[in-house]
């Protein structure tokens, strides 16, 4: 790779922004909930977490190169197609997971940087070797989702255990698991094209198309419900917001019913954008009520 150039869109694949964007987005949440206040501190927290979930996201990167071989969607990455060195990745890692998270121990204190060790762990410790071998995969992917708002309410000093936290958890990982399937529909081609490559466990292989649509279904009804317990504890004080709220939890599961089985052909990537904004929405509404208190 002498005298070879890089391109910038190379290391940013590696961090997967958006993805990265939305889980700082979720901590944010944690804290305001925890806050009853936006502040500078919410935004600290938010670069923070970015950085520690772009670290885990290129270590995510370094553990799956072989992996993403054999697939269709993955098989053009960086690293796969080995347009960077490994060793420009292990140092982005490096780098940025261990600025997130002594900057969770410096600014926001030991509960909040147990958590972010502990959503590291649970990640690229159990979640990302996991998969290549077990459909229970979906646990320590989905307890991965639900810790960034528990980071957040930790680097306010509010206990685990307060059920308020408990019951935000809850909605994020109930989330999980319909945006998991929804995945599955997305690129069940992908999926089975790496079949006859090489054999790992997925849904796909267990369920069918219409099983997997009412796996979204029900799973999206218990995000819903749990939405609606949420609004009940009284977290949103603005009725405009509580209320748009209550219609977001019940109208996801209207419009994925719809896309599920109304239409000849799944759209997918509808369905994938809708659950997508639903959980944007509950996030942006619970922060936007602090902003006009």
């Amino acid at each position: 790779m002498n005298g070879k150039s890089f391109c910038l869109s190379d290391y940013i694949e590696l961090l997967k922004p958006n993805l990265c964007a939305f889980i700082s987005l979720s901590a944010v949440f944690g804290q305001v909930m925890a806050d009853q206040k936006i502040g500078p501190d919410s935004f600290g927290l938010g670069v923070i977490v970015f950085i520690l979930a772009c670290g885990s996201a290129v270590l995510n990167n370094i553990q799956d190169q072989d992996y993403d071989r054999h697939f269709l969607r993955t098989c053009n990455r960086s690293l796969p197609r080995k347009k960077l060195p490994l060793y420009h990745a292990v140092c982005l890692c490096v780098l940025m997971t261990g600025a997130g998270l002594s900057g969770l121990a410096f600014f926001y204190g030991p509960s909040a940087f147990f958590f972010g060790c502990l959503a590291v762990v649970c990640y690229n410790g159990l979640y990302t070797p996991l998969k290549k071998y077990s459909l229970l995969a979906i646990i320590p992917g989905s307890l991965t989702g639900m810790l960034p708002p528990l980071i957040g309410w930790a680097s306010m000093g509010k206990s685990w255990m307060a059920k308020e936290i408990l019951l935000i958890m809850g909605i994020f990982g109930l989330w999980q698991i319909p945006h998991f399937f929804i995945v599955l529909l997305k690129r069940r081609k992908h999926l089975n094209s790496a079949q006859n490559k090489k054999s790992f466990p997925c849904f796909t292989q267990v369920f069918s198309n219409t099983q997997i649509k009412l796996q979204v279904l029900i799973w999206t009804s218990l995000y819903s419900l749990a939405i609606l317990l949420f609004l009940l504890s009284g977290p949103i004080s603005n009725t405009l917001l509580s209320v748009a709220t209550g219609l977001n939890s019940m109208g996801i599961l209207s419009v994925l019913a719809i896309m599920m089985f109304r239409q000849k052909k799944t759209n997918a990537v509808s369905a994938f954008v809708a659950i997508n904004l639903s959980m944007l929405f509950f996030m942006a509404a619970g922060i936007g009520d602090k902003v006009f208190l």
